[in-house]
This record gives structure tokens, sequence and C-alpha cells, in this order.
């Protein structure tokens, strides 16, 4: 594709000077420019876990199995539910072992296994996943093999590109009345927390949302996702004690990056780390509101 960046593979790769302050285009010049050491760290799912314990706050997922050498897992020492992934990128690699009691009320377990858009997440229930498809531990490993030999498909984002080593890592599958506890993520910008991003229906219909730190929803004339039934406030969602912790802890995981989005689950009334993000939706252009704020934001330009 004509002017696509070094690396890039969607046709969005690409600079526009008629937008550069937009929040996508930082995103694109950092993965032209920016060789931060710390956007590696942060973007590999196991040594970024390291940095969150160094920082204080929240609490980790328990971590069952970690390993760089073998792709074999001890299946025997797992628990009936967990979550398997490799570090570098989930991508076709990530598994939801679903094989307790009750399965999760939010799978969706249905029978087609002959359909042509299926959900990123494996949920793996008796051999089986959502859609019908096979999944012994055989197949499981290989393809976990399969994704740490892979050239990682989007090799302009940087950080994420050159994670190494690559390994296998099982942790904890959080759980929220069995189903998946809904995603808070915090875009993060010099230290400061910018806005907060709520999606829920990872296994279902997506909606997706912004609000401001007050909780009160950004109208986007045309989002990338729909926004659903999300509310206009988060005072439904959240309390104010709530939503303070989950902007402070934000904060203080990624006080030592120009950006970052900062993903966790609210478990039990505790903050828990998901993953660090340096390249939203990759790079992707979001709604014109989202892009003008994001991009002052990321310039230092808001509330100036």
């Amino acid at each position: 594709m004509e002017d696509l960046l070094p690396g890039g593979t969607q046709p969005w790769h690409r600079l526009d000077d008629s937008i550069s302050h937009h929040f996508s285009q930082q995103q694109l010049h950092r993965c032209i420019n920016d060789r931060n050491p710390l956007l590696i760290e942060m973007e590999d799912k196991y040594r970024s876990r390291r940095l969150v314990e160094k920082k204080g706050g929240g609490r980790l997922t328990t971590l069952f199995h970690w390993s760089t050498t073998s792709t074999k897992l001890p299946w025997k020492n797992l628990p009936a539910r967990c979550v398997i992934k490799t570090n570098h990128w989930s991508g076709e690699a990530l598994f939801i072992m679903d094989n307790g009691p009750e399965p999760l009320a939010d799978s969706n377990r249905v029978f087609r296994p002959w359909a042509r858009h299926k959900n990123g997440y494996r949920v793996v229930r008796n051999g089986l996943d959502q859609y019908g498809i096979p999944w012994p531990k055989w197949r499981i490993e290989r393809t976990l093999k399969k994704c740490l030999k892979n050239v990682f498909p989007v090799p302009l984002e940087w950080g994420a590109a050159n994670i190494q080593p690559r390994g296998i890592m099982v942790e904890e599958l959080l759980l929220d009345n069995n189903t998946l506890p809904h995603d808070w993520k915090v875009h993060v910008f010099h230290g400061k927390a910018g806005f907060i991003q709520y999606d829920i229906g990872r296994l279902g219909d997506h909606c997706q949302a912004i609000y401001d730190l007050d909780g009160v929803r950004i109208e986007q004339t045309n989002p990338r996702w729909n926004q659903g039934p999300l509310p206009a406030t988060l005072d439904g969602l959240l309390t104010p004690e709530q939503r303070s912790s989950l902007i402070a802890t934000a904060e203080q995981w990624a006080e030592d990056i120009d950006y970052t989005r900062v993903d966790m689950f609210l478990v039990n009334g505790k903050w828990v780390f998901g993953e660090f993000t340096n390249y939203h939706n990759s790079c992707h252009p979001q709604s014109l509101e989202w892009e003008e704020l994001g991009g002052r934001l990321w310039a230092g330009e808001e509330g100036l």
C-alpha cells in the first residue's frame, strides 16, 4: 500500500500532516521515533507484572506457570479455570480454560464451527471452544508454539514487536459472579489520567464508551464501537472512592512514560492489573472527539 509506514500493515498506518495533532497520529509518530526501552518492558505481559509490583497499589493476578523454554504445560497442576497466553502477543493464542462446575454465564456457547467472524478469545470447556471447535491439549500447545515463532503481526509497533524472551504464561481467571469482569482502561498522559474507557461484552456484543475524570460520558459523534447500554455517568457503576482509586492507581503505574493505557478489572472491590497498552487499537483512528482530546493531552495542551 502506497505511503504505508515501514512495518505498517493497515491502511491507516500512514502519516497525515493535516491531522498531525490527532491522537492516532501521535501514536504513529511514537511507532516511528520512540525507542524508549520502557515501551518493551511495559508491553511484555510477564515483565510488566514486575513493574506493577514495584509500584504497589492494586493487585496482580495469580501466576500459575511461566516458561520461555517449553510450550508443554503442567496440565495436572493447573486449576480448572485459568488463562493461557503468550507474553508478547495474545492474538490467536489466548485460551480461557473454563472447566468449572458451571460454564461461564457470558460465554454464549453455540455450535457454529463454520462461523466466519469469531471472537479472538477461545473459551475452552471439556475440550471444545464456544463455537464447538475441538481444542485438545496438544492442539493448544501447538498453537502456542507457532505463536512464539511467528513474526509479530504489526512490526510498526516497536515496543511489542521487540519483546524478548518470549514465553508462555498461565494466570488466574478473574470472575465476577461467574462472568468475566468488565474492562476498565485509563488513558494516562505524562503521569496524569486523561479519560476513562469502559468496555463490556468481550465474549459477545462489544460496547464501549469513554468518560471524563468526573465520570461523565464524553459524547462521540462517530464512535468506532457502539455505546450500547452504557450509562451517561459512572455513578451507578463506581463509587466516588472506587473512581478516585482507579485514577490514582493508573497514574501511579504509568508515571514514568508520556502515554500508556492502563487496563484493569474491578474484582471483589479491588483493582486488578490487566496490562499496559502503548499502541491503542494499533493506532486505529478513533472518534473525532477522542482524537482531539487525546491529541491535546499528549501534547500537554489540555487545560491551558
